[in-house]
């Protein structure tokens, strides 16, 4: 694969960058932030000469324009260490771990930026528990600023796509026939594109929104995080069901053929419901973040569903299904983990498993008796975004939940982005509003 044209963001061959961690580079979801900024062809580089200790390694990109020459710079990364790799080129983040988990590597990556804007990208990296955890990232972190370097090498390779057949030979089987089911799909302008085949080969008729070979506008104004489009594509064309993705395809949000949103707590309801019924929710449990929504909570309990509390970020997920062997798990944002089939996230795989649903006659509606709290969630850009854990931010945080009736805070810090997320809850949506903004007031006042 040729290299694409120098830019001011992009490394050239011989031009030697700085290389400077004061910070880490790693958040809860890898190494993410803008690319020649944050995330630099020598970032890729390092990453790729420190992992070539370990084994064999399993890599794959999305479709951003920067990520052809950041797995170059990786795989440069890679030989100059003596390490061995297979490149499996365009894929979507769990179709690489379902690759990874049926290899005999023992590390595998993913080149993205996930659900940020164009001009980011990131580096995704996994061992056999899945990714890797904060010790790991910090030792791993640690071996990148040992390596010797005064310029970026690159390798080009051709890419592999057919090691992404084991995993449509598996969704085929998990998901069966669709015939006589239209559905809505936004593929977000990402990764997902290299599986625009899929639902089609199974009988769906599918009305693409978001498809594009080029990344030029993953995630803009499309895909999960943006669903107008794809609800009025899905009421127009009185689609069965809407879904869209993310840019590397590992979260889901859907879209009834009533026109309601379900974001990742009402999916995990309709799920954790289903499976209870049949007898395959494990523990009867499911692995839910902080961040879900106190009235979904309550909801699962009454139909005798015990949530499991973790961290945000759907690795913390898969921890804690893997901890207390659980079968279900997942994120208000959309990553949703169905563990007897693949123990990471999957958009286009839960959408699947959606449809069949449907196919077998089951209806995929917001639940009646599901109770959703109002929240209100601020995300504010700060010069340091530790403050969100200062003994003050969280003094306050506490003062402001007290006068919330059945409510919840939470201040926290971003893992992938200089932000402090700010998010309450209650039954009162304008109280809920008036909280938010009194907590992000006082941020500010504190950093003027």
């Amino acid at each position: 694969m040729p290299l694409p044209p120098c830019a001011d963001t992009v490394t050239t061959r011989k031009a030697r960058i700085l290389y400077r961690m004061n910070t880490s580079h790693f958040g809860t979801d890898g190494i993410r932030g803008i690319y020649g900024k944050d995330v630099t062809d020598e970032t890729a580089y390092r990453l790729g000469a420190a992992l070539a200790k370990r084994g064999k390694i399993l890599l794959a990109r999305d479709n951003r324009l920067s990520s052809p020459i950041l797995a170059s710079a990786f795989l440069g990364g890679v030989t100059a260490a003596g390490g061995r790799f297979s490149f499996l080129g365009l894929s979507t983040t769990p179709a690489l771990y379902y690759a990874f988990t049926h290899s005999d590597a023992e590390t595998a990556v993913m080149i993205t930026a996930s659900h940020n804007p164009p001009d980011h990208n990131g580096l995704k990296v996994f061992d056999k528990a899945g990714k890797l955890g904060n010790d790991a990232c910090r030792a791993l972190e640690e071996e990148m600023q040992s390596i010797s370097l005064s310029s970026v090498s690159y390798r080009t390779e051709r890419e592999d796509p057919s090691l992404l057949e084991g995993y449509r030979a598996f969704f085929r089987e998990a998901v069966g026939r669709l015939d006589g089911l239209k559905v809505a799909f936004d593929y977000a302008g990402g990764a997902g594109y290299v599986f625009r085949d899929l639902l089609p080969s199974l009988g769906a008729e599918v009305f693409p929104l978001g498809l594009s070979e080029k990344g030029d506008a993953v995630n803009v104004g499309c895909g999960a995080l943006f669903p107008g489009a794809l609800r009025e594509e899905t009421l127009r064309v009185k689609a069965d069901l809407g879904i869209a993705l993310d840019g590397d395809g590992d979260r889901i949000l859907v879209v009834t053929k009533e026109g309601d949103i379900l974001d990742g707590d009402a999916i995990l309801y309709l799920f954790a419901r289903k499976m209870k019924r049949e007898g395959s929710l494990a523990k009867d449990k499911v692995a839910l973040t902080v961040m879900t929504n106190g009235g979904v909570l309550h909801s699962l309990t009454e139909i005798g569903v015990t949530p499991v509390l973790c961290n945000v970020g759907d690795s913390a997920v898969t921890a804690a299904m893997r901890s207390e062997g659980l079968s279900l798990g997942g994120e208000q944002s959309g990553h949703i983990v169905l563990g007897d089939l693949l123990m990471t996230g999957d958009g286009i795989l839960v959408g699947g498993m959606l449809l069949k649903m449907l196919r077998a006659g089951e209806p995929v509606l917001l639940p009646k008796e599901l109770t959703v709290y109002p929240q209100s969630r601020i995300d504010l850009r700060l010069p340091d975004k530790s403050v969100a854990y200062a003994e003050a931010t969280q003094a306050f945080a506490a003062e402001v939940k007290a006068r919330l009736p059945r409510g919840r805070v939470l201040v926290r810090a971003s893992g992938t982005e200089n932000v402090v997320r700010i998010m309450t809850e209650c039954p009162d949506a304008a109280l809920a509003e008036a909280c938010a903004r009194e907590i992000r007031d006082f941020l500010l006042s504190r950093n003027e």
